[in-house]
C-alpha cells in the first residue's frame, strides 16, 4: 500500500511539476514577446523622435539658408537691379555735391561665361575736387563687383571733370 501510494504521489508530483514547468515555459514565452514588443514599440519612439528632430534641424538650416539666400541675392547683379543702381549713381552724384549724369547703359554678351552677360555704363561727372572724388571711391565701394575699364579725371574751366566706364555681371 505504501508502494501504491508512493507511486500515486509520485505520479501526481510529476504532474504537478509538468503542469508548473509548463506554465514556467508559458510564461516566459509570454514575457519573450511582451519585451520583443516593447523593442519594437521601443525603437519605434525613437524613430519618431530622430524624425523629429531631423526635420527641426532641415526647418532650422531652411530658414537660415532663406536667409543666405536673400543676402546672396541682394549680392548679385540682374537685369531688375539696372534701374535702381543708375538711380542711386545719379543720387550718389547729387549728395556729393556734383553733376553726375548716365552717357550710355549697354549690354555685352559674355560668351564664355552662360548665363552672365556684361553691363557697360558710362558716367560723366561735372563738380568740385572733394565731391568728384568722394563720387569715384563710392563707385568703386558699389555692392556689385564693378570692374572700372576706363577713368579720367581732369580740369576745366568749370572744376573737375571726369569719365568713369564701369562693367558689371549681370545674372539672367
Amino acid at each position: 500500500m505504501i508502494t501504491n501510494n508512493s507511486k500515486f504521489s509520485l505520479t501526481v508530483l510529476i504532474l504537478i511539476a509538468a503542469a508548473l514547468f509548463t506554465v514556467l515555459i508559458l510564461g516566459a514565452y509570454n514575457i519573450y514577446s511582451k519585451n520583443e514588443k516593447s523593442k519594437e514599440l521601443l525603437n519605434s519612439v525613437n524613430q519618431t523622435a530622430e524624425t523629429r528632430t531631423l526635420d527641426r534641424s532641415i526647418k532650422s538650416v531652411q530658414n537660415n539658408a532663406a536667409k543666405d539666400l536673400i543676402t546672396l541675392n541682394n549680392f548679385i547683379f540682374s537685369d531688375d537691379k539696372l534701374v535702381s543702381l543708375i538711380e542711386s549713381i545719379e543720387g550718389a552724384g547729387q549728395a556729393f555735391g556734383i553733376d553726375a549724369s548716365i552717357v550710355s547703359v549697354g549690354k555685352i554678351e559674355n560668351k564664355d561665361n552662360i548665363g552672365s552677360s556684361m553691363v557697360r555704363i558710362i558716367i560723366d561727372t561735372q563738380g568740385h575736387w572733394s565731391g568728384t572724388l568722394a563720387f569715384v571711391r563710392a563707385i568703386e565701394n558699389l555692392p556689385y563687383r564693378v570692374m572700372i575699364d576706363e577713368s579720367s579725371l581732369f580740369r576745366n574751366e568749370d572744376g573737375w571733370r571726369s569719365r568713369i566706364v564701369l562693367s558689371l555681371h549681370i545674372f539672367d
